[in-house]
């Protein structure tokens, strides 16, 4: 099994952080983004969820919130989704992913995200 390293961001710390967990994943999460990056907290199966200290945040230039407090207009989705797909062909946003395993070890695979410790996406292959 292929798996990324501890700085598969280069060092620099993720540009976006999606926080499905809180606690204290989701602070050593917030402490990871890279500055002038985004992070999302949106989940807190751990107790709490994850709050950015504002100060903080401001001082990291990173722009924190909450996934509830986003909010979209009719059409936004297809729209964003549009955007997204052709900033991905164009090579400017891509998935990390830190493991492959062959799709006869998708119980493994399950496992692994389970516990935790996939890094990145957990990709099946074929």
């Amino acid at each position: 099994m292929a798996r990324a390293g501890p700085y598969a961001h280069g060092g620099r710390g993720p540009d976006v952080v999606l926080d499905g967990v809180g606690g204290r994943i989701g602070r050593a999460s917030l402490e990871l983004t890279a500055r002038g990056g985004r992070f999302i907290g949106y989940g807190g199966p751990s107790g709490d969820f994850t709050r950015a200290d504002p100060d903080d945040a401001g001082r990291r230039g990173i722009h924190a919130t909450s996934l509830f407090d986003l909010r979209m207009a009719a059409g936004d989705e297809e729209r964003l989704a549009g955007l997204a797909l052709a900033a991905a062909d164009a090579g400017r946003i891509t998935p990390l992913i830190g493991q492959t395993l062959p799709l006869g070890q998708a119980a493994e695979a399950h496992a692994l995200i389970e516990s935790r410790e996939a890094i990145g996406k957990t990709l099946l292959l074929t």
